[in-house]
């Protein structure tokens, strides 16, 4: 019902503005949609393995490819649950950059999307209208034997 709302909404008409879209698409229950946004003008288009973007397993580790949890693509649309502020620090291909996450679901999973990889004026949207996320649990390295 949410991503049926945000697609749904006027993009950039009059009546609108990219921040009433997100906030459209809030639910009561602390979650939004979001549509993914790649800088590149050239990968806007084509659904290519060179234009995907990845999402990550974890926020707080380099966004790269040990990181990488799956692929999405411009203008798809994801469920977004919470934010970050405080995650690695990601840079986009026009130097812009943040350390803002997101936490969406992607294929039954809960993965992270840094905030480069949104639209700043949605993602403005999108931190005030989500709640921050819950601290992640720190595992342990090596599983201690033993101890109860």
């Amino acid at each position: 019902m949410t991503g049926l709302l945000l697609l749904l909404s006027p993009q950039g008409g009059p009546s609108t503005t990219p921040a009433q879209d997100a906030a459209a698409g809030a639910s009561p229950g602390g979650s939004a949609g979001l549509l993914v946004h790649n800088v590149e003008k050239a990968c806007q288009e084509p659904r290519t393995h060179r234009c995907a973007l990845s999402l990550a397993y974890n926020p707080y580790r380099p966004y790269t490819t040990t990181n990488a949890a799956g692929r999405v693509w411009h203008r798809d649309l994801l469920q977004a649950r919470c934010t970050i502020a405080n995650g690695v620090t990601v840079t986009d291909e026009n130097h812009k950059h943040t350390s803002i996450w997101i936490q969406v679901t992607h294929d039954g999973q809960r993965l992270w999307l840094p905030g480069t990889r949104v639209r700043p004026d949605h993602l403005t949207q999108l931190t005030t209208v989500l709640p921050a996320c819950a601290p992640v649990a720190q595992r342990p390295a090596c599983p201690t034997r033993g101890l109860r």
